[in-house]
């Protein structure tokens, strides 16, 4: 392969920020529904969340429900025969006016059933619901199972008018004030933006200096692809993928100049052609190809189509053009470097030729063993991913 151009595909949550605000809205949204059953606070943890994450349920929309869920099953486990109505809110209040004790919440059934069954293009919310079938063996909530409440608790996490869990973990991330913005409905409570006051940058001043100055002098591509919520590529359609959560990242990285491939684009390509968002997020290669598209030719948009158009349609035309590929992905979850592999291997075909270079982020052993699994070069942090890249491309 004659001399490649480079291109970094650089993940944001965990990789470029630490998603602190993210982890405490999830558990402040958990905690809402808890303190209202008189159970305090029942978080279970961050190896939790980083065992939920190896297996690639990164959403909070699908974390912050199966938590909830899992509270729920594990009262009924001890409480064998304890009726509860069909409602969150009636179910919590019922809990609260029996005082019934905490549960043990237990994770393993749950994550290695799901985990097991999911596919690329699944949301884990709605696949838990699948599978809860009354008397399925695979059911993961299995005391559960059939239950009208399970639904109102895994049904709809991504509609502005579903699932209650959604609206309340969205009133932390973006505040109470932005959530009416956005979405147009009256707030349920008062909070700030957990977003704006948590986050954590991980990106090195240096390291983004040599980022943004090797992006501007043209030696490359970057785009930061994410399945943050973001805003759209045009128009305003009221959905929680539409909040600027992303941009709120890349302002407190410095990095607003960077092409961003972020939830919102992927939900705006979902209204121009018909298909479901996650159909097309990752660890779908859709927006895989998009970030790469992006990368190269700085159009968001006209990359976002001609992504759709060779993964559903098998039309290569909006990669033509391009010279020979060396791909560079920075990622904390196995799963979506292997969307980025499989995005490479479509180009391939299609006559493009590539390398894929994938860098792992991630301390968590599971985390870990998943990326070694997906092929990564495993390190620690996102400066030492980068600058090792650049060494490798000869432009550091």
């Amino acid at each position: 392969m004659k001399q490649a151009f480079p291109v970094f595909l650089i993940d944001l949550d965990s990789v470029l920020i630490e998603p602190r605000g993210y982890r405490l809205s999830v558990q402040a949204a958990l905690r809402y529904f808890t303190n209202r059953m008189g159970l305090g606070d029942l978080y279970p943890g961050e190896e939790i969340i980083e065992r939920f994450e190896a297996i690639n349920m990164t959403c909070e929309w699908d974390i912050t429900p199966i938590l909830l869920a899992s509270v729920f099953e594990g009262l009924l486990r001890k409480n064998p025969g304890f009726q509860l109505p069909s409602g969150i809110l009636q179910a919590c209040e019922t809990i609260a006016d029996q005082h019934l004790d905490p549960p043990v919440l237990v994770f393993d059934s749950v994550i290695e059933v799901l985990s097991r069954h999911f596919q690329p293009g699944m949301e884990y919310a709605t696949l838990a619901l699948e599978l809860s079938l009354p008397r399925s063996p695979e059911a993961p909530f299995p005391m559960l199972a059939g239950h009208t409440l399970l639904t109102a608790i895994l049904a709809g996490t991504r509609l502005m008018d579903g699932a209650l869990t959604t609206r309340v973990f969205q009133h932390f991330t973006l505040g109470a004030e932005r959530f009416e913005h956005f979405t147009g409905q009256p707030r349920l409570f008062d909070s700030v933006s957990y977003l704006e006051t948590n986050d954590q940058v991980l990106l090195g001043g240096q390291t983004r200096q040599k980022l943004l100055q090797h992006w501007q002098q043209k030696k490359m591509g970057v785009c930061v692809y994410t399945a943050r919520p973001s805003l759209p590529v045009k128009g305003d359609v009221k959905t929680y993928n539409y909040s600027p959560e992303a941009e709120v990242a890349l302002k407190a990285l410095a990095l607003e100049e960077l092409p961003l491939v972020a939830a919102g684009k992927m939900g705006w390509l979902a209204l121009q052609t018909g298909k479901r968002v996650d159909q097309l997020t990752k660890p779908s290669p859709v927006q895989a190809l998009a970030a790469i598209g992006t990368a190269v030719t700085r159009q968001i948009e006209s990359a976002l189509w001609a992504a759709s158009e060779l993964y559903f349609e098998n039309h290569a035309d909006g990669f033509w053009q391009m010279p020979p590929l060396s791909i560079h992905v920075f990622e904390d979850a196995g799963g979506n470097i292997n969307a980025v592999r499989k995005a490479a291997e479509l180009l391939a075909a299609a006559g493009l030729p590539n390398r894929v270079t994938a860098w792992g982020i991630a301390n968590n052993p599971q985390k870990r063993e998943a990326l070694r699994n997906a092929g990564a070069n495993l390190v620690e942090k996102v400066d030492q991913a980068i600058e090792q890249a650049f060494q490798m491309e000869g432009i550091a």
